[in-house]
């Protein structure tokens, strides 16, 4: 008797599920996200931070070409040993240039994150108050989605109004 009570809500399953509407939903995430006000002062911040080691990676190319340049004009007259120890330092000096260029990037990104993580969550957390309200099935990015059909609503207009952007 269980048996057959358990197929026949098995099988009545599909029709309870068919029988509700299934409302499914697209937003388009960049577009949000580039308008977002905080997205602008951590965009600011990011290139004020990136000038910075601009400036300096600038400096470091000077005095690696100055030293280069004194090496190549002096290199006929200079004995073997200070030729060699010249050099060595211009060798070194590039070395040091490229890991500060490496450390550089890997600060820049590690900054980028930093800055952008929390406006990356609080437009998912506005995303996900509106797929609530709305009672969406799925919500998809729209830079991600094939086809989209008619009966998909597009509420990038409303999450907008949820984070009070125009």
């Amino acid at each position: 008797m269980l048996k057959k009570l358990l197929v026949v809500a098995l099988l009545a399953l599909p029709i309870c599920v068919s029988a509700q509407e299934l409302k499914f939903a697209t937003v388009n995430l960049q577009a949000i996200f580039q308008v977002m006000p905080e997205t602008a002062a951590a965009t600011v911040a990011l290139q004020d931070k990136q000038k910075k080691y601009e400036n300096e990676l600038s400096k470091m190319a000077e005095e690696l070409q100055t030293k280069y340049a004194a090496i190549t004009e002096q290199k006929d007259s200079l004995p073997e040993n200070i030729l060699n120890a010249r050099l060595a330092e211009l060798q070194e000096i590039e070395q040091r240039t490229e890991n500060f260029r490496r450390m550089a990037a890997e600060d820049i990104q590690a900054e980028q994150e930093k800055l952008m993580a929390p406006i990356q969550e609080k437009l998912m957390a506005a995303v996900k108050e509106v797929g609530t309200e709305g009672n969406y099935v799925y919500v998809l990015d729209e830079t991600g989605v094939v086809f989209k059909g008619t009966m998909t609503e597009d509420i990038t207009p409303k999450v907008k109004t949820k984070l009070g952007i125009q």
